[in-house]
């Protein structure tokens, strides 16, 4: 969580994102039992649950389950995640593991293999219709609407004028901000970490799982996630920590990784980002009463600082040793 009183100060510095939770960070505890997530689900375009309390719970874990809504189809994303490493020989998506970043002239794009346990297929949504089968692009587009109906709800608790909104999230609670998808296959012959300790550089991720590994610290403990085959796993990341965090209504991201996958894990998510692409960045924005919408950095150096630091490690708070 950031530091409230540090958030108007707060500037985005290479190796630092992670520096007020350096030992969550860096924190090697195992798991201490099994999380005990919210559960919500869409009703008239809108997120709803039970009640206020467990609303704000989910708020303040910054993860929640989200039953799957009935007109988004999983089918074929379920089938790519499964398969898109496996090379064309055996599967129909094997050739995306051909597909890398000098195809998009981006290297955050395409297919990677990491220092950890993941291989990965990602793309930005600009490129699903060129590059994905319709079915993968739709339930793309019909997940970008569920992030939006997600994001729109959630600022309906803060005090950030309406008039801010489009502003606050780079055009994301109208469906104009950056979007990707990520499929992400766990390598068991793989020795180390399934993913290392994070949060997403994002306002929200959707996140669909079947397979166990996932864990998350809430209230300074790593527990497991078990997922339900029928609902999203929801989690927020720093874009709407960093914009809510100073409103009536702070929203938590989550710090997650993933443990060593001893067989085949496949799983996939939906990242909604502040809008950006080579041309044009929308900024990161926080929110206050007193200091109104400021401007705290670029979407892009948050997504390429935060990806280093995932990878590369956090440096030690000023006076702290290694």
């Amino acid at each position: 969580m950031l530091d409230k009183n540090k958030l108007s100060n707060w500037k985005l510095e290479k190796g630092k994102i992670y520096s007020d939770v350096y030992n969550k960070r860096n924190d090697e505890r195992p798991v201490n039992g099994f999380a005990s997530l919210q559960r919500a689900t869409i009703l008239d375009n809108r997120l709803y649950f039970p009640s206020a309390d467990i609303r704000s719970q989910a708020i303040n874990d910054g993860v929640f389950f989200l039953k799957i809504p009935s007109w988004i189809n999983l089918e074929e994303c379920d089938s790519f995640a499964s398969n898109f490493y496996r090379g064309e020989h055996i599967h129909k998506y094997g050739k995306f593991r051909e597909i890398t970043s000098s195809y998009f002239n981006d290297p955050l794009l395409g297919f990677h293999t990491r220092s950890d346990q993941i291989e990965q297929f990602l793309l930005e949504h600009r490129f699903w219709q060129k590059v994905y089968p319709n079915a993968i692009t739709n339930t793309g587009i019909n997940l970008i609407r569920l992030s939006t109906i997600i994001l729109r709800s959630i600022l309906e608790l803060t005090d950030i004028p309406i008039k801010d909104w489009f502003t606050a999230t780079g055009g994301c609670v109208d469906s104009q901000g950056t979007y990707h998808l990520t499929f992400n296959h766990y390598r068991p012959y793989f020795q180390g970490i399934g993913l290392s300790s994070h949060k997403d550089d994002g306002f929200l991720t959707i996140l669909r799982s079947n397979f166990p590994g996932l864990e998350v610290n809430i209230n300074n403990r790593w527990e497991s996630v078990s997922p339900l085959e029928d609902h999203f796993i929801i989690n927020f990341g720093l874009s709407m920590e960093l914009l809510t965090k100073n409103t009536i209504q702070p929203v938590n991201a989550i710090m997650h990784r993933v443990s060593h996958q001893s067989k085949d894990r496949h799983t996939f998510g939906h990242f909604t980002s502040s809008y950006c692409n080579p041309e044009k960045d929308a900024g990161i924005y926080s929110y206050s009463s007193k200091q109104g919408l400021f401007k705290v950095c670029n979407s892009r150096e948050l997504i390429n600082f935060n990806d280093e630091e995932i990878y590369e490690g956090t440096y030690p708070p000023d006076g702290e040793n290694l």
